[in-house]
């Protein structure tokens, strides 16, 4: 695994040393993105419970 030269050799990374970024990092940043998929994902299931509940009273 390749080390960054600023880091000191005598003790291990932290995981953002290690990845350049961290979850909460990630959240901030992307924050906006990551709730337009939330959305979506919501859409799209709620379209599909729709579809199926008069689809079902359609078989009756």
């Amino acid at each position: 695994m390749f080390q960054q030269s600023h880091l000191p050799k005598d003790k291990d990374a932290t995981p953002t040393e290690q990845w350049g970024w961290s979850i909460q990092d990630f959240i901030t940043e992307n924050f906006w993105y990551l709730l337009g998929i939330l959305f979506l994902l919501f859409l799209f299931l709620y379209a599909r419970y729709s579809w199926r509940k008069r689809h079902e009273k359609n078989q009756q």
